[in-house]
């Protein structure tokens, strides 16, 4: 077997979210699944679109949680194929929203950049966990979206800010809340602050040139710092709601952009929300 380029050990049952879906062909899909690992592969549905000669519906939407078979493949192929898929779980709400489903897209997006290969041949890709909280920032953040969809009460720059909350814990780039960056003091309740992004934590307005206290006026330090306290100890689905400006989010994109080297503009869903 191992001459031919296959490995025996090579995991063909996942469990994924579809990142991002193509179509290939008359009836086939291209997709990226987002694995529980945190990490992602490739992967051909045959018929994947549906139709035919029983007008079969596609089951492959994006976000949907799936269960997948894959047929077994060589160690060197580069997309692997499924066999047989079944969702396990979906968004009702989300799709018929178009605020939401662009939110849900720029989540994947987000994901899509941040995600690793993932290899099913290697024996030892059990024992690698270091990108699970991936995986768990996306799923909590969906079921999140979802059921604020079926309460009436969705708002979508709170989502994204407690979504990019999340991944800052996740991820290993949460900035220090306790202490200006700028001078090192502790950052007393009602002190004004500002997210500065080059430095990677907050400064104390007092510590800022007269250029950047006029730029920060009105960015809503205070309340983008609270949100980052209640993210760092509550779980995703206790998250309170607090009163929230859309134009608290921004700071926040621009955060995780300058820490990854990304530009705003590298999301194409970027510009259907803000």
């Amino acid at each position: 077997m191992e001459s031919l380029g296959y490995k025996v050990l090579m995991q063909t049952k996942i469990e994924g979210i579809l990142l991002s879906k193509a179509p290939f062909q008359d009836r086939h899909l291209m997709g990226h699944l987002l694995l529980r690992s945190g990490k992602e592969i490739p992967v051909c549905f045959y018929g994947g679109q549906g139709g035919g000669a029983k007008k079969k519906s596609s089951q492959l939407e994006l976000g949907y949680m799936l269960k997948v078979e894959l047929n077994r493949s060589k160690s060197t192929s580069d997309t692997y194929s499924a066999k047989e898929w079944l969702p396990l779980w979906s968004h009702k709400n989300i799709r018929t929203n178009h605020k939401a489903f662009s939110l849900l897209c720029l989540y994947l997006e987000v994901l899509s950049k941040l995600s690793q290969s993932a290899d099913l041949h290697d024996e030892f890709q059990d024992y690698d966990d270091h990108s699970v909280g991936l995986f768990r920032v996306l799923s909590n953040a969906e079921v999140y979206l979802e059921k604020s969809l079926e309460e009436g009460n969705f708002d979508w720059s709170w989502h994204m800010a407690v979504f990019l909350a999340k991944l800052f814990v996740e991820t290993g780039i949460f900035p220090d809340i306790s202490h200006c960056v700028i001078s090192g003091l502790e950052i007393n309740k009602g002190d004004p602050v500002h997210l500065d992004a080059q430095h990677g934590g907050f400064a104390k307005i007092s510590e800022l040139g007269v250029e950047d206290r006029q730029y920060s006026y009105g960015q809503g330090g205070n309340q983008i710092r609270e949100l980052l306290a209640l993210a760092s100890k509550s779980k995703y689905s206790d998250m309170p709601t607090m009163p929230w400006d859309k134009a608290f989010t921004h700071p926040l994109f621009n955060y995780f952009c300058y820490q990854y080297q990304f530009q705003m503009t590298d999301f194409k869903t970027f510009k259907m929300l803000f």
